[in-house]
C-alpha cells in the first residue's frame, strides 16, 4: 500500500472511531459522503478496526452496532499560546480514556493535565505534541514540547551549577520557578502515581519506576531538544490517586499539606564523585526545610564522608529540630557514619 493511501485510510478510519464515539446513526452514510467511497469500503475499514481491537461488533451484519474496543490510540500537536489543558483532555482525548475505572481515570487526567499544564505555562516553547496509546494491558501518554528544557529552565532560573542538580530537587518535591502560581507538587506526585514516569530533555533522563528500587539518573547518546514526558499504567492497577497524596502528607489531624519527602541521595553521586564534601550534602539538603518529614534513601550509595555524614546529621539537624530526618537503605559502611554524625546532635 502506498503511503498516500495509507494516510488516507488512517484518516477515514479516525473519522469513523470519532462518529462511533459521538454515537452518530448515520455513520455509514456520512462516510460514504465525506471520502466518496462505497459502502463495501466502509465496511471494510470496520473490520480492520474490530480486528486491531480498536471496535467491538455486536448484532448481525444488518443491525450491527460498533462500541469502542480496548485498543485506542490518539496524537495530535497543538500551539502552545492560549491553550487549556483541561480542552485538550476531554475534547481531543477523550476518546482514548472514557470507559476506563474511575481510580484509573483519575490519575491519567491528573497526570494529563499537570504534564500539559507545565509545557504551557513553563517551557517557553510554541508547539506541543501529544500521543496516547491505550491497550487492554496498558496506557502510554507522551507529551512533548519544544521549549528550553525542564533541567536548562530550572538550572537557569534557580541558578543551580549544574543542570543535573534540576533532577535532584524535581525529586525532593515543592519545586516550581513560578511559585505565585503553582505549588510545585505535579511532577512529583505524578511521578508516583503512574507505574512508570520518565522526563528527558537534553542529554538527561530522570526515571521513576515502580519497578525500581529508587529514582534514576540517565544519560543520552543524543541531545533531546525540548522536554519529553513519559507516563505509563497499567491497565489492572489498582493504585488511588489519593492514597498516593496521603503517603506523602505528615502532621497533625486534618493537615493535608504536603510536607513529606524521599531524597534518593544518589542523584547527587555524580560519575566518579563520591559522597564527601560539606558542599555535597547542602546539594542533598537543598529546600528540604519545606518539609515535616525527610526521608533519606541511600540505596546505591555504597558510603559517604565523615564531613558529608557531619553537615546533614548534626549541622543540618541542630538547626532543624523541627524536621525529622530519616536515613533508609543504608549499607553497613554509611550506617557507622551516620551514628557517628548522631551522637553529637544533644
Amino acid at each position: 500500500m502506498k503511503l498516500a493511501d495509507t494516510k488516507r485510510s488512517e484518516v477515514i478510519r479516525r473519522f469513523l472511531l470519532n462518529y462511533i464515539k459521538a454515537k452518530n446513526p448515520h455513520l455509514i452514510h456520512d462516510a460514504m459522503e465525506a471520502f466518496g467511497i462505497t459502502r463495501q469500503t466502509v465496511h471494510h475499514h470496520l473490520s480492520e478496526l474490530v480486528g486491531k481491537g480498536f471496535l467491538l461488533a455486536e448484532g448481525n451484519t444488518r443491525g450491527r452496532v460498533y462500541k469502542l474496543g480496548q485498543n485506542r490510540s490518539q496524537k495530535s500537536a497543538f500551539l502552545l499560546k492560549g491553550l487549556s489543558e483541561s480542552d485538550v483532555y476531554y475534547r481531543d482525548f477523550g476518546i482514548v480514556f472514557s470507559d476506563l475505572p474511575k481510580e484509573l481515570e483519575d490519575i491519567c487526567h491528573y497526570g494529563f493535565t499537570e504534564m500539559l499544564n507545565n509545557a504551557i505555562d513553563h517551557s517557553g516553547g510554541k508547539e506541543v505534541t501529544i500521543e496516547v496509546e491505550r491497550t487492554a494491558e496498558e496506557i502510554d501518554i507522551f507529551i512533548t514540547d519544544d521549549g528550553e528544557g525542564i533541567f536548562n529552565h530550572i538550572a537557569r532560573i534557580l541558578e543551580l551549577s549544574d543542570p543535573r542538580e534540576a533532577i535532584l530537587e524535581l525529586s525532593k518535591g515543592k519545586l516550581t520557578t513560578d511559585p505565585n502560581n503553582h505549588t510545585g507538587q505535579g511532577i512529583f506526585f505524578t511521578a508516583r502515581a503512574f507505574d512508570d514516569f520518565q522526563i528527558t530533555s537534553g542529554e538527561l533522563a530522570f526515571v521513576h519506576s515502580e519497578n525500581l528500587t529508587k529514582d534514576v539518573l540517565l544519560h543520552n547518546d543524543h541531545q533531546h531538544s525540548g522536554t519529553e514526558v513519559f507516563m505509563r499504567i497499567q491497565m489492572n492497577a489498582d493504585r488511588k490517586l489519593g492514597s498516593v497524596f496521603d503517603a506523602f502528607t505528615a502532621g497533625e489531624a486534618g493537615d493535608f499539606a504536603f510536607n513529606k519527602t524521599i531524597v534518593p541521595v544518589k542523584l547527587a553521586l555524580y560519575e566518579g564523585e563520591r559522597l564527601v564534601s560539606r558542599s555535597q550534602a547542602k546539594r542533598i539538603l537543598n529546600r528540604v526545610e519545606r518539609f515535616k518529614i525527610v526521608m533519606l534513601d541511600f540505596t546505591g550509595v555504597d558510603l559517604i564522608g565523615q564531613a558529608f555524614a557531619d553537615e546533614v546529621f548534626r549541622v543540618f539537624a541542630r538547626r532543624n529540630p523541627q524536621i525529622e530526618l530519616i536515613p533508609v537503605n543504608m549499607t553497613d559502611a554509611v550506617k557507622k557514619m551516620v551514628h557517628a554524625a548522631q551522637q553529637y546532635t544533644d
